[in-house]
């Protein structure tokens, strides 16, 4: 939808909106103005009838009451009748034209109010009821005219009717104005958005009324586009760290077979080189295994999850590792470790568990020891891989699980990392909705510490 087609919907409803309430409430006040109309005439026709019954009661002839000043005639038409019904006397206006009775005849007739058309004389209201009189039981009829109540009513509608097309006109126009008051904002930000492009994301909405509905989208948008920022810049360097860990390999190969191929050399040249081909060959194997790796965690197409024991992905992690260890004159020891269910990718845990000791085992000098061992406490397992090497420098933390950063350069290509174990460890560990933290004395060596939600459906034994 475009902001144009939501500015028409929303005048279409605004004016729709208010049409209803201008009706309804025309209609309402046309219904009350009406029956106010008519109680006013039937308060009047009561007067008129209390005022013949109780002439009548006294004793007063119909006769009498006929002959009321002819202003009153000309308001009211009176008719009284005895208990047979027949017409003891009547407005001259009446002459001829029949009124209905309704319920039987007598004193007993209650009063009631009810509308009739009466001839030349038009639509009437009348009241009628009996009455007790000093010649007997008599039945009184008073009827007035209702035009002039139509003729009220007539004027409202008239006004109703004229008010409600420019309520109409006057409440499109007022929708159409604020509904483009209102999107206007919107328009910007859209025009704001289309102006962003990946050369300057740099650039933020802005935020006039942080507290509206439009502010927070802008702080929403603003936020969101922060975190696109970060991600092209993380994507940015890892794109170059990537090319620069694979120029190395690549230039070393290719620097060997061209000495290989500038003069002939003897077989056991020829075997060193394509041994050393072979090793960088397997190092960039290895970097596009950790990069592939990373990949899969990035786009979330890691293995599905299972309950596993955690225990065992330590235990074949430092079964792995032992021999790197021994290798490199240090103590591998393994401790306690917590005996509990995980919700996790077996495979994926050791391989983390694998990436911490690969990378203890690279700064710990010979002659050092590694010690492995973990605990139950809340609810969730930890697993704490301590080494007595040389340290973490207190500004290499922050950045310590960048993607293909080394705190020491030198050491790490001599061992052959490529800066990506810790980055794997730290990315696999979230996944599983855990944490991962370090604390480390330079010279003195590290502990990373790995926290893992348990499954609350495992048993929690003592080791």
């Amino acid at each position: 939808m475009t902001s144009t087609s939501i500015r028409v919907r929303l005048t279409a409803w605004y004016a729709g909106m208010l049409t209803i309430i201008l009706v309804a409430l025309g209609a309402a006040v046309y219904v009350l103005m009406a029956r106010a109309l008519v109680e006013r005439v039937d308060a009047m026709l009561d007067f008129e009838f209390q005022e013949a019954a109780e002439r009548l009661a006294e004793g007063r002839a119909a006769g009498e009451l006929a002959r009321e000043p002819e202003a009153f005639h000309e308001s009211y038409f009176l008719r009284v009748l005895d208990s047979e019904a027949r017409i003891l006397a009547e407005s001259r206006r009446l002459a001829g034209l029949a009124m209905p009775l309704p319920g039987e005849v007598g004193t007993s007739l209650p009063r009631r109010r009810f509308d009739v058309h009466l001839g030349g004389l038009g639509r009437c209201r009348v009241v009628v009821g009996g009455v007790a009189a000093g010649a007997g039981p008599r039945i009184v009829q008073i009827a007035t005219s209702l035009d002039g109540v139509g003729a009220e009513l007539a004027e409202l509608r008239g006004v109703l009717l004229t008010i409600l097309p420019i309520g109409f006109l006057a409440a499109t126009l007022g929708g159409y104005w604020l509904a483009a008051s209102a999107l206007a904002p919107v328009e910007r930000m859209a025009e704001a958005a289309r102006r962003i492009s990946a050369e300057n994301l740099g650039e933020r909405l802005v935020v006039k009324n942080p507290g509206d509905e439009l502010g927070r989208l802008a702080s929403t948008l603003n936020a969101m586009l922060d975190r696109i920022d970060r991600a092209f810049v993380a994507t940015r360097r890892f794109t170059a760290d990537a090319a620069h860990e694979l120029k190395t390999p690549v230039a070393s190969i290719r620097a060997e077979a061209e000495v290989a191929l500038a003069a002939r050399r003897s077989p056991e040249d020829y075997e060193e080189t394509l041994r050393s081909v072979v090793e960088e060959a397997a190092r960039l194997g290895r970097l596009a295994d950790r990069m592939l790796e990373l990949s899969r965690e990035d786009s979330g197409a890691a293995p599905p999850r299972r309950t596993m024991r955690l225990d065992d992905a330590v235990r074949e992690a430092v079964a792995a590792a032992r021999g790197a260890a021994t290798r490199a004159g240090l103590d591998l020891r393994l401790e306690d470790l917590p005996d509990a269910d995980v919700d996790g990718d077996h495979e994926g845990l050791r391989q983390a568990f694998a990436d911490l000791l690969d990378n203890a085992i690279k700064y710990t000098p010979a002659g050092g020891s590694i010690t492995v061992r973990g605990g139950l406490a809340d609810g969730r397992a930890a697993v704490e891989v301590s080494d007595t090497g040389v340290g973490i420098p207190g500004d290499a933390l922050p950045r310590l699980y960048d993607r293909f950063y080394r705190a020491d350069p030198s050491r790490s290509r001599r061992t052959g990392g490529v800066g990506l174990g810790l980055s794997i460890a730290k990315a696999v560990v979230e996944r599983h909705g855990g944490t991962i933290d370090v604390e480390s004395v330079p010279g003195s060596g590290s502990t990373f510490r790995v926290s893992l939600p348990v499954d609350p459906a495992s048993s929690r034994r003592p080791r």
